[in-house]
């Protein structure tokens, strides 16, 4: 267990900024981590804000925007002692923050390849290559805010992080699969349409046939028995604000897909969304249960 230092309130203000863009453009991200202490919703913020900036790079396939976030990262993780100020770009503040928390780069390193099959619209062939994509894209950024929340280490937790990580990206791609198929982005792998004899293509149709359907609430379940592993990682987070924020985050994303899987996915264009009613009774529930 490590102390952490707080983080100066002049480089907070600066960080402030991508609460604000947060808040506009992430709402149920927002609703989970906003009532955390400055220090830790803020970093939360800042690196959610650049990662946003990369994944929309990659799935616009602007290559011009998306090498300059990599290479203002690359050159911030190779600046010693940096000086937050309010020229820093969003990758300065985001090597600040890792700094701070101790986190392992080759997180980032990992998430940006995850995001370079995106930006290249590279296919997906497997199971495992599904799984592996999951974690790149969100599994990673469990790690990340795992290390903010906890003073454990991550590496005793860390299978149990990535699994509820993947669980919340094959959430997404759930949600979102006939929109991905009418911007030409598939996720569903290869291996799995061959074996429920399904064209890629139908996912452009509203309406799925039956096979599709099953198809869809097969990683539907794989999703929800990786969310079990939720307890296991909210357990070691000993701050009461720090455990809601987390678990309640992840409810979110669940309460999706089990509203997914209640419609049986009968109309893919028709997206899923939690209510603010739906959000507020998550947050009564996680708090009550961690209420001593």
């Amino acid at each position: 267990m490590v102390t952490i230092q707080k983080i100066p309130n002049r480089v907070l203000e600066i960080f402030s900024s991508s609460k604000a863009a947060i808040k506009q453009n992430s709402s149920s991200f927002y609703f989970a981590f906003s009532k955390l202490d400055k220090d830790q919703a803020y970093s939360i913020f800042v690196i959610y804000d650049y990662l946003r900036q990369i994944d929309d790079a990659a799935d616009n396939h602007d290559r011009i925007t998306f090498n300059k976030l990599i290479f203002w990262w690359e050159t911030a993780c190779n600046t010693n002692n940096i000086v937050i100020n309010k020229t820093s770009n969003i990758a300065d503040r985001v090597a600040y923050i890792f700094n701070h928390f101790s986190i392992d780069t080759k997180l980032m390193t990992d998430m940006i390849q995850g995001q370079l099959r995106d930006l290249n619209n590279i296919e997906i062939n497997t199971l495992s290559e599904l799984e592996n994509y999951c974690y790149q894209v969100a599994g990673t950024v469990g790690c990340m805010i795992f290390c903010i929340l906890s003073r454990n280490s991550i590496e005793n937790n860390r299978k149990a992080v990535i699994n509820v990580g993947i669980a919340l990206q094959l959430t997404n791609i759930l949600r979102d699969v006939h929109e991905d198929a009418m911007a030409d982005r598939y996720f569903i792998p290869k291996q799995l349409l061959l074996k429920y004899d399904i064209q890629k293509q139908v996912l452009l149709e509203s309406k799925p046939d039956i096979q599709t359907q099953s198809l869809l609430q097969y990683l539907a379940r794989l999703a929800l028995s990786k969310y079990a592993e939720t307890d296991v990682i909210t357990n070691q987070i000993l701050d009461r604000k720090g455990k809601v924020a987390l678990e309640l985050s992840i409810n979110v994303y669940k309460k999706i897909l089990t509203k997914l899987m209640k419609n049986n996915f009968v109309d893919l264009s028709k997206r899923v969304y939690v209510t603010p009613q739906e959000k507020l009774l998550l947050l009564l529930k996680t708090f009550s249960k961690h209420i001593k």
